[in-house]
Parts: structure tokens; C-alpha cells; sequence
């Protein structure tokens, strides 16, 4: 039980701090520079190719293309890589029994388990498309605020009741992650010597009941201090006067070279 919560609690800091990226969005660098509407419908069309497509090739090369736009953007890789690269690993994870199980010629056998070669490309072509897909949307929230991607969602013509659903589950999503760090973090610095296996089971039940107690609480504390602030059941964006810069135009051909790449793949 001990080592669960531990592990939880370095996921729930891992996931608290993917959703908190967006500090890096106030800096200099070529993301930050191209234009919302533009960054986001460009971004959003590489996640479709990386969807749409099995190529291993194209895949790493959208990542690679990732990477190069993380160094122009001057966001540090020892920064990006750990807050993401959680996802693509328990993808890895979850879909690995899968090389045993796709049907196909064994190359490989295991205590009494063949792995076949479709099933090591399922998994290796599966697990690169969540890196990529991943890897894109880490681009968005390290480079653009919340609140411009909220703006940005209403300009393009998205509902309103999408984009305020949206707002709240990032709002609520950050304090429930929070909350669950702090009380895993103060349990364990509350116990001092190894339990039984019933008191850790007693305990764990314990912290489960008191953690969606407190959950419900905070945000019931974090609704009333919106409405507190004039909260009315929309967020409230400021405009914004958007330009198409010499940026804006080079993240577009970009864009078009990795959709050129896809559809070379694809022939």
C-alpha cells in the first residue's frame, strides 16, 4: 500500500505539473510568436495525421518535428520530456500484452508465450503514435495560456457550453490532482514504521473516503469564490487583435511540408 500511494503520488505530481505547463508561454520563442487560431488548427491537423497513419517513419519524424519546435520555443527538454513522457510509457504498458496476442508467424517465445511479429509492430506503431500525438498537445499547453486558448476556441466558432466545459474541467481537474498530492504527501510523512497488511488496507480506505470528502469540499470552495469574482456560467476572455507575422507564415509551411511527408507515406 505504501509503495501504491507513493506511486500515485508521483503520477498525480506528474499530471498536476503537464497541466501547469503554461508558464512557459510568457517567454520569447517561435510558438509563442504564431498566431492562436493558426497554432491551434495546425497543431490539431498534425495530432489527425498522427491518428491517421501507421507509418513508423512519419510517426518519428513528427516527433522529432516536436522536438525541433520545443528548442524554438526555448522551453527546456530536461522540462518537457519528464512531464510527458509518463503517457507514452503506460501506453506502453497497457498495450504490451498484445505481442503475444496478435495472430502471426512466432519470432519469439517466452515461458511458454510466442510473440509475433505483427504484435511487436502493433505495439511499437501504437505506442509512437501516442508519443506524437502527446508530444503535440505538450506544444499547445507549454506555449499558449488557457485563458488565450479559450479566446481562441470562441473565435473559431466552437459552443459556448464546449469552451466553458472546458475552462471547468481544467479549473476543476488541477485541484483534484492537487488535493491528492497534498494528502498522499502528508501520509507519508506521517508514517514512521512499517504496517501490517490489514492496517494498510484499513488506512488506504481511510485515505480514499477523506480524499473524495475533501475533493467535493475544495470544489465547492473553488465554485463559490468564482461566483464570489462574477462568475455567471461563462468565462469571460479579453479580445484579442490577432496578426499573421512572418512566424504565423513559417509555421504554416511547416505544417504543409509534414502534410506532404504524410501523404508521400500514405502513397
Amino acid at each position: 500500500m505504501v509503495e501504491l500511494a507513493g506511486t500515485i503520488k508521483v503520477i498525480s505530481k506528474l499530471l498536476r505539473d503537464f497541466l501547469i505547463a503554461e508558464e512557459y508561454a510568457y517567454k520569447a520563442g517561435f510558438l509563442q510568436g504564431v498566431d492562436q487560431r493558426i497554432k491551434l488548427i495546425g497543431i490539431f491537423l498534425l495530432i489527425v495525421l498522427a491518428v491517421s497513419t501507421q507509418n513508423i517513419f512519419f510517426l518519428l519524424f513528427l516527433f522529432l518535428f516536436s522536438l525541433a519546435m520545443v528548442l524554438l520555443s526555448n522551453v527546456s527538454l530536461k522540462i518537457y520530456l519528464p512531464r510527458f513522457g509518463f503517457i507514452p510509457t503506460f501506453a506502453f504498458i497497457i498495450v504490451l500484452p498484445w505481442i503475444f496476442l496478435m495472430p502471426g508467424q512466432p519470432v519469439l517465445s517466452l515461458v511458454g508465450l510466442n510473440a509475433t511479429m505483427p504484435g511487436i509492430m502493433y505495439v511499437i506503431t501504437f505506442t509512437l503514435r501516442v508519443t506524437a500525438c502527446v508530444s503535440c498537445i505538450s506544444l499547445l499547453l507549454f506555449t499558449t495560456r488557457v485563458s488565450d486558448l479559450l479566446h481562441t476556441l470562441r473565435s473559431l466558432k466552437i459552443p459556448d457550453p464546449l469552451v466553458d466545459m472546458f475552462g471547468l474541467v481544467y479549473r476543476y481537474l488541477f485541484s483534484f490532482l492537487s488535493e491528492l498530492h497534498r494528502m498522499l504527501l502528508g501520509r507519508e510523512c506521517r508514517i514512521v514504521s512499517e504496517q501490517k497488511l490489514l492496517k494498510k488496507w484499513n488506512d488506504g480506505g481511510k485515505v480514499v473516503g477523506n480524499f473524495l470528502s475533501r475533493t467535493f469540499s475544495r470544489g465547492e470552495n473553488v465554485y463559490k469564490a468564482m461566483k464570489a469574482r462574477g462568475y455567471d456560467g461563462t468565462f469571460r476572455t479579453y479580445p484579442q487583435d490577432y496578426k499573421i507575422g512572418a512566424k504565423s507564415v513559417v509555421f504554416i509551411v511547416l505544417v504543409g511540408v509534414m502534410v506532404g511527408i504524410w501523404l508521400v507515406t500514405r502513397l
